[in-house]
């Protein structure tokens, strides 16, 4: 079992603290994590150079204009590059999660789990909007829990900072070209999207409990004003 973490990474005058939150994510990983993995670290266009420390198996990419593909432009690099490498789990993560010793049963469960291969997963954390309220808790807990029928005020179900799918689900929903993310959804909507996809082909989305991870909810890029172009 192969894991491509696909993790897209900023620093700006909304974001002050972004090298900071990413060196933990980075350090938490490789801290904890005792699975083949590799990360996909996108850089979208931090106002300083950014000193990737020499870890093994981590591929660095650093984007100069943010507001020409947005966050969907990252992922379905991060993605496609996965895939290629022959990641059998992808996990798109933001910059300011910090993992522990749970990620491991996270996908352990995955593996195993009968829907695998038409099936969105995401953890526990502490930092959810209201809407996701069934992701939030102080640690982790015990089970797996389908999601797939309930309802929110805007119908995304798992909260975006963290969720994994299996490369079989990817070559289900993916776009004629290959593409994960929606480009036209560039700043916001992608998730809702790619929840749509999943559920038109019968899929399933599942939180399992058994993995806590920590979520700083740090917001802020630095083309957002644009978002609407």
């Amino acid at each position: 079992m192969k894991i491509g973490f696909v993790n897209v990474m900023h620093k700006s005058k909304l974001r002050p603290n972004g090298f900071k939150y990413i060196s933990e994510f980075i350090e938490s990983l490789y801290k904890h994590c005792n699975k083949d993995f590799m990360l996909y670290l996108y850089d979208n266009e931090s106002d300083e150079q950014y000193n990737v420390t020499d870890y093994p198996n981590l591929k660095y990419t650093y984007i100069e204009d943010q507001s020409i593909g947005g966050l969907a432009y990252p992922i379905n690099c991060g993605v496609k590059e996965a895939v290629k490498d022959g990641c059998d789990i992808i996990v798109l993560t933001n910059d300011d999660v910090v993992l522990n010793d749970t990620i491991n049963v996270f996908f352990d469960i995955i593996d195993k789990h009968e829907y695998k291969d038409v099936s969105l997963y995401g953890p526990l954390t502490n930092g959810v909007l209201p809407m996701n309220y069934f992701q939030k808790a102080d640690g982790p807990g015990k089970g797996v829990d389908e999601i797939t029928k309930i309802n929110t005020p805007c119908k995304e179900l798992l909260n975006g900072f963290l969720y994994a799918f299996t490369k079989e689900l990817y070559e289900k929903v993916k776009y004629l070209n290959g593409e994960l993310a929606n480009p036209s959804l560039k700043w916001g909507g992608g998730e809702l999207d790619l929840h749509d996809r999943v559920k038109a082909i019968g899929g399933k989305v599942f939180v399992i409990k058994d993995c806590w991870v920590l979520h700083h909810k740090i917001r802020g890029w630095l083309k957002v004003d644009n978002h609407n172009e």
